[in-house]
């Protein structure tokens, strides 16, 4: 039995994500394993629909498995949302991790991964850094240097099939790799082809309540529950939450803000001074913005402020494996997995209880209901059980 994984956030599920599904399936996998983000995602933001209606969309769609990845690796660094996507990975024992890429070229990406952890590497990155260029940019100029590969690093899908690798290579896992190129559009383009269009886009659209626009660009199950869900009110749009966001920027203290993971440079006294001289988000986002920091990390880091997430508070390794949904074929590799692996499986929430990992999960659930329309009540972790065949719908 050939067990495949992919990393995802599923925000929506469009043709992309089943296009990638099915290269998986010529190249062989009997069970597709998917480590999927919770309601919060990378990008500093809550998920379009709930982790349990994505659940629901992958397994309608080709997933066999899917497994949660705590908030605390979902909406952080590329680094450590690669590291905890894989370790649980790799904890499962999938053969093979398969990834969308801007440039298809799996000897690339390989080979950018071994040059970033060399001391050529390390020691050429002090010297642009030196030399005032941001991280990011003395990072591809590095790479370009040593390698000629300095694109795949201004690319987000090829950025983190880079961070996948290096992450399997630290924990000695012997997982292969498949690169799919991407098709269609680029990531978070504003534009669409008669297939595909990006995640972003169709978000845009849905929160604009241009539903049927989407549909197109969507499996036909995976857009019969994100229909569902719009028709119940459970869109989340984290605009609903503005001026809430804003007040607890505004009470939160430098110390604070000091604590925050993925504070460097000072940045901690831009994001004080920033908040208590701003009236709306917009606002605050153009005070803080430089050439320095991305968008998306300032975002992250305005959630993390929100959501109250100490960088103490985030352990070195994901404690447990959930399971949010199974088919037949990913309740037998569970079986497989729960002999082999050192993490505790969990198919009841229940028995996470006193975890603060998922303590601090339950908490951040409650918050992402008041992004709906019509909120759900809290409890929400306790309440919505694993998805299997029998109740996907």
């Amino acid at each position: 039995m050939k067990v495949f994984g992919i990393v995802a956030e599923y925000n929506p599920f469009h043709n992309g994500h089943k296009y990638l599904i099915d290269k998986a399936r010529e190249n062989g996998a009997d069970v597709i394993i998917a480590v999927m983000s919770g309601n919060w995602v990378q990008r500093g933001d809550s998920s379009i629909i709930s982790k349990f209606a994505r659940t629901r969309q992958a397994l309608k769609c080709g997933v066999d498995l899917v497994i949660e990845l705590p908030t605390f690796w979902a909406m952080s660094t590329a680094q450590k949302f690669a590291k905890g996507s894989v370790e649980i990975l790799n904890a499962l024992g999938i053969d093979t991790l398969i990834f969308g890429s801007e440039c298809g070229d799996v000897e690339r990406i390989i080979s950018t991964a071994n040059c970033v952890r060399s001391m050529e590497f390390s020691r050429l990155m002090r010297q642009l850094l030196n030399i005032g260029k941001t991280p990011a940019k003395a990072r591809e100029s590095a790479v370009e240097t040593l390698t000629g590969n300095g694109e795949l690093l201004r690319s987000p899908n090829d950025t983190l099939a880079v961070e996948y690798v290096n992450a399997a290579i630290k924990l000695n896992s012997k997982m292969n790799f498949i690169a799919v190129k991407r098709q269609g559009v680029e990531h978070d383009s504003d534009t669409a082809t008669s297939e595909f269009c990006s995640a972003s886009k169709l978000r845009e659209l849905i929160i604009a309540h241009r539903i049927t626009e989407v549909k197109s660009y969507m499996p036909e199950a995976s857009f019969e529950i994100l229909q569902n869900e719009f028709d119940s009110g459970k869109i989340s749009d984290i605009k609903a939450l503005e001026k809430t966001i804003l007040t607890s920027l505004k009470t939160t203290t430098l110390d604070e803000f000091e604590q925050l993971p993925d504070i460097s440079e000072g940045i901690e006294n831009r994001l004080f001074s920033a908040a208590r001289s701003s009236s709306t988000l917009t606002q605050f986002f153009e005070v803080t913005a430089t050439k320095r920091y991305t968008n998306a990390r300032l975002r992250r880091l305005v959630m993390s402020a929100f959501l109250k997430i100490k960088a103490d508070d985030i352990p070195e390794f994901v404690p447990y494996i959930r399971v949010l949904g199974c088919t037949a074929a990913g309740a037998e590799a569970l079986k497989t997995a729960r002999s082999e692996t050192e993490k505790p499986i969990i198919m009841r929430s229940t028995e996470l209880k006193g975890n603060p990992v998922f303590d601090f999960e339950a908490r951040a659930s409650d918050i992402y209901t008041m992004t709906q329309r019509i909120p759900d009540p809290c409890g929400q972790e306790f309440t919505n059980g694993v998805i299997t065949n029998k109740i996907i719908l």
